[in-house]
């Protein structure tokens, strides 16, 4: 068994932000490059208008600025969207990306 530094260094090297939100938000346009990138609509809120959520492709950040989520990371998303812990939201991502 992984401890969950070890785990959670494992989803960082292995899930690049860029494949986790293609597969997350499907709103979302395709991305060009790196960075800062419109992420679609805000799976956060009821949100109708796509533009004022952002992903950055290279660190797994994100913001709304609408209704004002945001996080440093892929494991933050998982953790604000589905109601987890940050150990449970490492494993839910290890578990969803075949990470052992």
């Amino acid at each position: 068994m992984k401890t969950a530094v070890q785990l959670l260094q494992n989803v960082k090297a292995y899930i690049p932000p860029a494949d986790f939100y293609r597969a997350e938000l499907p709103a979302m346009p395709v991305p060009r490059g790196g960075g800062w990138r419109e992420g679609g609509l805000c799976p956060f809120h009821a949100d109708k208008h796509a533009g004022s959520f952002r992903v950055n492709l290279e660190t797994g950040a994100f913001v709304c600025f609408a209704c004002g989520t945001k996080g440093g990371d892929i494991v933050a998303f998982i953790q604000q969207r589905d109601g987890l812990s940050f150990p449970d939201a490492t494993r839910k991502l290890a578990e969803d990306w075949g990470i052992a």
